[in-house]
């Protein structure tokens, strides 16, 4: 059901990507007729919505405020909706996820699967996001569940489900290193080593290893990306530091080795379900909520040891 006029969602979807050529993409509709109904919606308001620059789109003072309002709207017509079907006791709709880079695999395919044979009638749409960007689609009303890494505590936040996952040195088979029952981070200024870098949640950790360290890492690659640092791990390039949630699928097919850090619970990464404690979760969020708390649950290995 659109809940809104032509204009508003054309509207919100150029504030969202600041580009008409973007927004066009998404809505599946042609730039001109966007284009056009903003020049049309600007003329009825009488006022500029948007600047038009070299760059793209950028909202004015006035357009910022009918995108506050325009989301709030949104919003509480999503919450209206939902409480409506859970009325009706309907077990389907849509639920938006947002997750990081490390869960765009096998957990979170396996949910939706399972989803789809056990509740049709729910749709899920997926977006991978940069962690440090997932919070504020929660804030703008664009996800109703969302996957965080290491996240802060914050008011607002509720943490539905969580768990640690180990930090280690993952290398190619060939390099023998996962013999060993756990490994320094000095490793890393004694082998060719692929550093991550920001934004990657890991990358704040690795900085403040190599600073303990008192050495340079021996680098020779550096990556925001962390397929690209398993696949030049992987084709022996160098090790790096990943945590075991990085590296689930290719342990399982032996493409790459997990050695643990030395340093136990304080080398873990955290993971964790979460929404927004101030909007009810629908009907088919819920089972979607269920079925991730399940996934996150068998995703934790028993011990650090127990890692292929």
């Amino acid at each position: 059901m659109a809940a809104f006029s032509r204009f508003l969602r054309y509207f919100l979807a150029v504030a969202r990507y600041g580009s008409i050529r973007r927004a066009s993409d998404e809505l599946r509709i042609a730039a001109s007729a966007v284009d056009r109904q903003l020049l049309q919606g600007e003329a009825a308001l009488g006022v500029a919505l948007f600047e038009r620059l070299p760059s793209g789109m950028r909202l004015t003072a006035a357009g910022e405020t009918l995108y506050a309002h325009a989301l709030r709207w949104a919003r509480e017509f999503d919450d209206v909706t939902r409480q409506i079907e859970d009325l009706k006791g309907l077990r389907r709709g849509q639920v938006d996820l947002v997750i990081p880079e490390a869960l765009a695999a096998a957990p979170v395919t396996a949910v939706v699967t399972r989803l789809r044979r056990d509740h049709p009638g729910i749709g899920v749409t997926i977006r991978i996001e940069e962690n440090s960007r997932i919070r504020a689609r929660l804030d703008r009303g664009e996800a109703d569940l969302a996957m965080l890494l290491d996240p802060d505590p914050a008011r607002g936040l509720l943490v539905r489900a969580s768990a640690r996952f180990p930090l280690g040195i993952v290398s190619a088979p060939a390099l023998r290193l996962h013999e060993r029952a756990s490994l320094r981070f000095s490793v890393c200024a004694e082998e060719p080593t692929i550093a991550p870098i920001r934004p990657l949640a890991i990358a704040e950790v690795f900085e403040r290893l190599e600073a303990a360290m008192g050495a340079p890492v021996r680098r020779v690659a550096s990556s925001n990306n962390v397929a690209m640092i398993r696949s030049l791990v992987a084709a022996g390039t160098g090790i790096s530091l990943l945590s075991a949630l990085d590296v689930m699928d290719d342990l399982r097919e032996n493409r790459l080795c997990f050695t643990p850090l030395d340093g136990g619970a304080a080398l873990q990464l955290s993971l964790a379900l979460v929404h927004d404690r101030g909007r009810p979760l629908s009907v088919a969020a819920r089972l979607v909520a269920d079925s991730l708390e399940q996934a996150l649950a068998e995703m934790v290995p028993a011990h650090p040891d127990s890692l292929p």
